[in-house]
């Protein structure tokens, strides 16, 4: 009995050394269209993180989850999430405009909107996140009570 587990576990140490190491790099993803096109309908995007940081689209209308913001490496980034899913608008924390917008769910991550080269996301290490001001009852600039 301990011979057939020690032989399993040994099947099983090389394969988990590969999936941590495919997890450890970070994997440029194909965008499937440019940012432009994605956002050629007016509002359906926060083009710049100035917008981005005041403007209600990311809101959740009916989803029990709020966005976050989060600065990583040299992106800010909203996740907007749902149940099983999750779509993040990386902006250039430089130039501040909008880059790549990255959807992510069970087994599969795409970059549905991007450079034409490809988008690398972000490795986010110890960075926290806080939930959009926008989003949260009566919003950034509700009037306090007096």
């Amino acid at each position: 009995m301990m011979g057939c587990m020690r032989r399993r576990l040994a099947l099983l140490v090389p394969v988990l050394a590969l999936q941590a190491a495919a997890c450890g790099e970070p994997k440029k993803l194909t965008c499937s269209r440019s940012i432009a096109q994605a956002c050629a309908a007016a509002g359906s995007c926060a083009l710049t993180w100035e917008q981005a940081q005041d403007d209600t689209l990311f809101c959740p209308d009916a989803s029990p989850f709020l966005p976050h913001r989060i600065d990583c490496g040299s992106y800010h980034a909203v996740t907007v999430s749902l149940v099983d899913s999750s779509t993040t608008y990386y902006y250039d924390a430089a130039s501040g405009m909008l880059v790549a917008i990255v959807q992510a769910g069970p087994g599969d991550t795409a970059c549905t909107a991007g450079p034409d080269g490809g988008f690398t996301r972000p490795t986010c290490g110890g960075a926290v996140s806080e939930p959009l001001p926008q989003c949260l009852d009566g919003g950034a600039d509700a009037p306090t009570g007096g």
